[in-house]
């Protein structure tokens, strides 16, 4: 149809689009503009008002012929939100400003209108670069819809990235997990923000029995569990029950056919898992257990100083070697000093996305220095390097539980 009237023939364009056996938005826009090309007002006005009163679900114009199509509709009722909703979708890849500013009159228009807030909140951090605004409109959205799963996974990140307290990210999943669950990627945030709100049990109980697809925003599926099990183990470890923590720890290791302690199998996360599975095992009074797997979590190599070294270095100490644990914990200071060299200032005029990625980068160099110092049992230090680290990403896990 649209050939037919990029061809001067539309006659022809309205013929095909009666063809049509149903109802879409779209079709009904476009005969409401041959409508109007005939001069015939009235019937355009009804297809347009037939078209903005179908839902908007699964009405995504594409073609830079609709553009006329939708700017005429939104003159024949300029109360109406939906012409607008469609332009903002249509021009958003190659003109986003214009896009941005019928989504806004679309939200104008009708202040209810979710996808379109949501929409708006893709825009603003997209394009207009403005995190503030951009998780402003996605809490309209999810205040307005709460039920898409698809909100949830895209503003937590501008959470995370807003370094937003953890207490308002664990407030957005409350109640939310039968919502959250249907989608990889919130799946995911939701067991994020559990582990980083004290809430093991609930991230456990939640990965039980849960499969993810790997291509659809699991990249961090691995690293959530380890976290969720380490947490939950640590908690039992401190309530004294070190069969339940041992069971924790083991099983992280048994998910992933791991039940050999010397297999390496390139897990950049077992010298932790292992001092963890030591660690009960000499609580339980199986030294030689705990031995084994305090010598296992040495062994690995790494391939870089990272946080996991420091679990290293306790092994270490737990195997009697001070010495070389010490030469561990100063080579996470060393190394979180060299990452702090490479441009430790923020620099609050930066572009956007810049601070935010430095802030995450010092974070990080903050936590190596207060793992070495805490590792060297200079408290002092240890709590100040770990207190700035949490202070520049509430993200920082790892920071957070060392610190606690």
């Amino acid at each position: 149809a649209v050939g037919y009237l990029d061809d001067g023939f539309p006659a022809e364009a309205e013929e095909i689009l009666r063809r049509f056996d149903g109802k879409n938005q779209e079709i009904l826009y476009y005969l409401g503009y041959l409508q109007d090309k005939k001069g015939n007002k009235s019937a355009a006005t009804e297809y347009f008002r037939e078209a903005s009163a179908m839902s908007v679900d699964y009405g995504f114009p594409f073609r830079l012929e609709s553009v006329s199509v939708y700017e005429l509709a939104s003159k024949y009722n300029p109360n109406d939100p939906n012409p607008f909703y469609y332009l903002g979708n249509l021009l958003y890849d190659r003109q986003p400003l214009k896009a941005i500013d019928n989504w806004e009159n679309a939200v104008r228009l009708d202040p209810g209108f979710a996808i379109a807030w949501r929409n708006l909140g893709f825009g603003y951090y997209n394009h207009s670069h403005d995190l503030e605004k951009a998780i402003a409109a996605y809490e309209k959205a999810v205040s307005l819809k709460k039920d898409d799963p698809v909100y949830y996974a895209e503003l937590d990140p501008l959470y995370e990235m807003n370094n937003t307290p953890v207490a308002t990210r664990a407030r957005l999943f409350e109640s939310r997990h039968d919502i959250v669950k249907q989608r990889d990627d919130s799946f995911v945030r939701e067991v994020l923000v559990l582990n980083l709100s004290g809430q093991p049990e609930k991230a456990v109980e939640y990965l039980k029995n849960s499969s993810f697809h790997f291509r659809e925003g699991s990249s961090r599926t691995r690293e959530i569990t380890v976290d969720a099990h380490i947490l939950l183990g640590k908690k039992y470890m401190a309530e004294k029950k070190y069969g339940d923590a041992l069971q924790q720890f083991l099983g992280i290791l048994d998910n992933h056919r791991m039940d050999d302690p010397d297999a390496d199998r390139g897990d950049s996360r077992n010298p932790q898992i292992n001092y963890f599975i030591g660690l009960a095992y000499e609580a339980l009074g199986k030294k030689a257990e705990a031995k084994k797997y305090f010598t296992s979590s040495k062994n690995q190599v790494l391939r870089s100083v990272n946080f996991i070294t420091y679990y290293q270095g306790l092994s270490l100490q737990k195997l009697g070697d001070k010495a070389m644990a010490s030469k561990y914990f100063n080579a996470l200071i060393s190394e979180g000093e060299r990452r702090m060299k490479a441009g430790s200032e923020v620099d609050y005029f930066a572009k956007f996305g810049q601070k935010e990625a430095e802030n995450f980068r010092l974070s990080n160099a903050y936590l190596l220095k207060g793992l070495g110092y805490k590792g060297l049992d200079d408290k002092k230090q240890a709590m100040e390097n770990l207190n700035r680290a949490v202070g520049l990403s509430a993200s920082n896990l790892y920071a957070k539980v060392e610190m606690e």
